[in-house]
Parts: structure tokens; sequence; C-alpha cells
């Protein structure tokens, strides 16, 4: 991107403290600031992401720091974070929060308490979880947050990013970034074949299997994929009407879902959250990379959270 269209992308945004300008956030004659970035970011939501209400904002460090290097990652683990500072970058851009979001209160105490009520926590009184937060402090590194604006962006986000990555192509439904959902014509396969190109899809990011709930012999012609957590399997059926969903183990509750499914059917894949939104991430490190120049840009890669162990046989 030459100065001239960079200056055009991003003159007039709103961002915290008052209206960006098209010197402030674009002159390569002085250091790049963190909050450059966000503002940047922001302004290529501007359909769908209202600033002032927004979970993109940072959430550690200082917004008016000089950027020395920035690192993209789908989580801010602490081993993610010595990473990039090892990178010599001090703005951290992740997908995902910094620590586990408060729950429900649970309304402790009382004889009626629901069993599957989530009791209170203070994550804070725990030794690992103040280790990071004091390590972030002392390393001054900035966090910024991209969620709103990469969860529905066209071509580059997550879902379309998802879509690709597992091989899909031409989707029949968002493409034009109303949503969170794509939908893609599967016409003439079959469940477990279309479960086999996933786990294929997956495995060089960590997940060695999926899981496939319903008749693996099922004909499928409409498979629906969502964002993250936001791949609601009922809102695939009532809304875009498909017959296969992959959903995510983040978006999807066995007990509720699953048993749906199998009454309905409608076979659904179960896939890790982190793996659906890694291939998001690394056009997030493109698009910063190309818009900023001027300093080094690295995506961090994350893969499945977990291991498969298979038992002895």
């Amino acid at each position: 991107m030459d100065r001239r269209s960079f200056i055009m992308s991003t003159t007039g945004l709103l961002v915290a403290g008052g209206s960006a300008t098209a010197e402030t956030l674009t002159s390569h004659e002085r250091a790049l600031k963190a909050n450059d970035v966000r503002a940047y970011l922001l302004s290529l939501g501007t359909g769908w992401v209202n600033p002032e209400r927004t979970a993109d904002n940072f959430l550690a460090g200082d917004p008016e720091s000089t950027v020395t290097g920035i690192a993209v990652g789908w989580m801010p683990y602490r081993w993610a974070l010595e990473k990039a500072l090892a990178l010599n970058c001090n703005l951290f851009v992740s997908h995902e929060m910094v620590y586990t979001p408060a729950p429900v209160p649970s309304t402790e105490g009382s004889p009626q308490r629901h069993p599957l009520a989530v009791p209170s926590l203070d994550m804070f009184q725990h030794e690992g979880v103040r280790a990071r937060r004091e390590f972030i402090e002392k390393s001054g590194i900035a966090i910024l947050r991209c969620h709103d604006v990469w969860d529905r962006i066209p071509t580059v986000g997550i879902p379309d990013a998802w879509g690709a990555a597992l091989g899909f192509s031409n989707s029949i439904h968002g493409t034009d970034g109303s949503g969170y959902y794509r939908v893609y014509d599967v016409k003439g396969r079959t469940a477990i074949d279309v479960a086999r190109q996933v786990a294929t899809k997956v495995k060089p990011l960590g997940e060695d299997a999926v899981h496939l709930i319903g008749r693996p012999e099922t004909p499928v012609t409409r498979v629906a994929i969502g964002c993250g957590a936001i791949s609601v399997f009922r809102r695939m059926l009532l809304e875009l009407r498909v017959d296969l969903g992959i959903c995510t183990n983040d978006g999807f509750t066995y007990w509720r879902d699953g048993l749906l499914a199998l009454d309905l059917g409608v076979p659904v894949i179960v896939v890790d959250h982190a793996v659906s939104e890694e291939p998001g991430m690394v056009f997030l490190a493109k698009k910063l990379k190309e818009t900023f120049p001027q300093v080094p840009v690295h995506h961090i890669p994350e893969r499945c959270m977990f291991t498969v162990v298979s038992g002895d046989a």
C-alpha cells in the first residue's frame, strides 16, 4: 500500500482520545505508535464495529508506546509473549483475551444453586495467573486485541481463512462480511468423506483427529462453518438450513447439541477452537506486514490446545 492509499484508508477514524488524522496515523517520518495500529485495524471494520463498544482494545501496556516490532498470535500465552519479546516485538496483537473472563455469579451459599453453576473465582489469587500478570507488567509489552474486526472482515478474516484452510471455496452464504458463517456446496458427498477432509487439513495444526457425530454414510449437500466459538449448531440448522455442520469445541455442547444432531440425523464435525482461527491469524500478520513495512511483523504459530491420547489396545 502506498502512502497516499494508506492516508485515505485511515482519515477520519474515531479512536480513544479523539479523532485520528491522516498525519497522526501515516507518517513514516515519525515513530509508529501502538495506537496507530489499533486505529488502522478499526478502520477496516467500520461497517460492523462500534469503536466505543468493542473488544478490540488494549489489554496491557501503553497505547502510546513506540512500536519496535509486532507479533501476532491467537492467544497471548506466556510462551508466546516471551517469543515475541525475543523477536524484539513490544506489541502483541492477539485474537483472544489475556486472562480468563469472570464467570456469571453463581449465587454461592444458596440451597437452590444449580449444580452446573460456575463458582466465583478470583484468578489473581492463584500463583500462575499472578506470575503471568507480573511478567506482562514488567516486560512493558503492549497487548492489543483484534477480535471484532477480524471475526467478520471479508476474504482475509477468520471465517474465510478457515474455509480456505479446509479446502472449501465459493461460499454460497456470508461472503459480504455480513455475518460469522459461511456455507459451501458439498453435493454428492458423505459426512465421513467431508470429516476425513477436515481431519487431513487440521493435522498440520496439531489436531490429530476430529469428532464426527452422526451416521458416517449420511449424504450431505450443504456444510456450514462458523467463526471460532460462534458456530452455533441450531443457527446452522434453522437459519442456514444445512445438513452438515462444522463446529468448534467452544461453540458446540455435546449433551444438548449432540443429542439434537442425532435426533435430526444431521451430522456434525467438531474441531478445536484455536485450530479454526489460526489460519485467520496468518492473514492478520500478513496484512499488518504489508501496512506497516517500517517495523518487523512476526506471526507466532499456535496449534491445537490439547493432545489426543489413545489407550492401549
